[in-house]
């Protein structure tokens, strides 16, 4: 019996060991490889697709370009302005039987444009009061009302709420304030008409071309005096609720000379300026 200090001879031979253990270890790192082989094959495809699919766009939009396509192109409806939605659905049933008066309303005209008297295209300008300040221009809510031998003012009124279609044209003189200069210049007294414009639609600088040239004339409302003295008003007209009121101030023919020239501003204390009072009216029975 050897001893167990005794030293064996391992066999040198190649058929001494086993080479199951050799294909075991380097089954691993097959792997490995074949997983790499075939991502990288996913990504040259991909890039083969990305770039056929870039080159089609490119040729077709070349094609589209330079060769048209015969499809009719977009357009906008620019012809004729977008109309507001009533907000008063059914308030005719719900006042159909009612006899409460509101009280009246101040309205004044959130825009007013100039004109060249002379111009027969009428192409209007606004004049503004902004100026600038540290947080930016500011454009505060005066409206000027500019009449004489060169110019003319038109100005729109939106008749606001529900069953307020008897209105009265008021004309007072603004008054100058701590907080306001109306910067009044006025040949007392100056005779004015008061044209209506044929046209429904609002004058907003937010819609393509509403605010260029001035609707054409429609009729003569009537012919006010504007005076430091006194105020002055026409009435009653009708003005539908929700629409617009567009109305002309020129001077009128019957006076040689007239001149009159302020700014107005909606929330001026006192009350002054061009404005309409909107008084109750019957509702129609549905």
């Amino acid at each position: 019996m050897r001893g167990a200090s005794e030293y064996i001879q391992l066999s040198s031979s190649p058929e001494g060991f086993s080479d199951a253990g050799f294909e075991e270890a380097e089954k691993p790192e097959q792997s490995v490889r074949d997983h790499s082989n075939g991502h990288n094959g996913l990504i040259f495809w991909a890039c083969i697709g990305a770039l056929l699919s870039t080159t089609l766009s490119v040729i077709l939009f070349a094609r589209d370009l330079y060769l048209g396509t015969g499809q009719v192109p977009f357009q906008t409806t620019t012809g004729q302005a977008l109309r507001r939605p009533s907000q008063y659905m059914n308030l005719d049933k719900i006042l159909a039987n009612s006899t409460h008066e509101f009280p009246p309303i101040n309205n004044f005209p959130p825009v007013t444009f100039q004109i060249n008297v002379g111009d027969s295209r009428r192409k209007m300008k606004e004049d503004e009061r902004g100026r600038p300040t540290k947080l930016g221009a500011v454009y505060p809510d005066d409206r000027r009302i500019l009449i004489n031998s060169k110019f003319a003012t038109i100005v729109q009124f939106r008749n606001i709420d529900y069953a307020m279609e008897r209105c009265v044209l008021n004309i007072t003189m603004p008054q100058k304030t701590d907080t306001f200069d109306p910067a009044v210049t006025l040949l007392d007294p100056s005779l004015v008409d008061i044209w209506t414009l044929d046209t429904p639609n609002e004058l907003s600088r937010y819609i393509d071309g509403a605010t260029t040239y001035a609707p054409k004339r429609k009729e003569l409302l009537t012919t006010l005096t504007f005076s430091e003295t006194s105020p002055n008003t026409f009435g009653e007209f009708h003005c539908p609720s929700g629409q617009f009121t567009t109305l002309e101030l020129t001077c009128s023919p019957l006076m040689a000379n007239c001149n009159v020239d302020f700014w107005q501003d909606r929330r001026a204390r006192p009350l002054g300026g061009l404005h309409i009072i909107q008084h109750s009216s019957t509702v129609s029975p549905v």
